[in-house]
């Protein structure tokens, strides 16, 4: 990463926490004194957005199997020099020591951490063009066997069931807040006093 990159990302790091600790300043202020005034802000602010509709476009299953085996040699054949062409390039062309250097010095990044994202990426690669290898020859020999290993494999997971807790609204959390409003606003308080005066005395040095 770049000195100019760092820059900028500390810069804004440091804005986000100083404007969080003003709202976290203001927040517990009202808490203590007008605790009131926040809870209709708080109704104003909390309106529910759903993402049903959202995912609807994901539920919906697009099948290709049909166009590979329409297609099988050709798609087979694709995929077998795809995959050869992955293996040797990562067991015969790959230099992996000037591949480390190069990649350490364009990254900025630590060697012995290059390569062990590079080996990982290796690794990775060599049993995707296997399997894709095995795709390949069933395609191209026995096609039969494919099918039936692809109706057991492919198993529709919905994902409207795996959000849909996340579908329920949860005021537990203002009911806390509020029902101990005075000792929250003080933490909020204190908090965002504490952040705001590490900030402003990090930036003065």
């Amino acid at each position: 990463m770049t000195p100019l990159a760092q820059s900028w990302l500390l810069q804004s790091a440091v804005i986000f926490l100083i404007v969080g600790s003003l709202v976290g300043l203001v927040a517990g202020a009202l808490l203590l004194y007008r605790p009131h005034l926040l809870q209709k802000l708080s109704s104003v602010l909390n309106r529910w957005v759903s993402t049903r509709h959202l995912d609807q476009s994901l539920e919906r299953s697009v099948s290709i199997d049909p166009w590979f085996y329409r297609y099988r040699y050709a798609s087979g054949t694709l995929t077998l020099l795809g995959a050869l062409y992955i293996l040797y390039y990562f067991t015969v062309k790959l230099d992996r020591e000037q591949a480390i250097i190069g990649l350490s010095r364009h990254y900025s990044l630590p060697p012995s951490l290059t390569g062990g994202l590079l080996d990982a990426l290796v690794l990775s690669s060599l049993l995707g063009a296997l399997l894709a290898l095995l795709v390949s020859l069933f395609l191209l020999l026995r096609p039969s066997l494919l099918r039936d290993f692809e109706q057991g494999a492919n198993q529709w997971l919905s994902l409207r069931r795996a959000l849909k807790p996340a579908e329920m609204p949860r005021a537990g959390v203002d009911e806390y807040v509020y029902s101990h409003g005075r000792q929250v606003g003080m933490m909020l308080v204190l908090g965002s006093l504490y952040v705001l005066v590490f900030l402003l005395s990090w930036i003065g040095h």
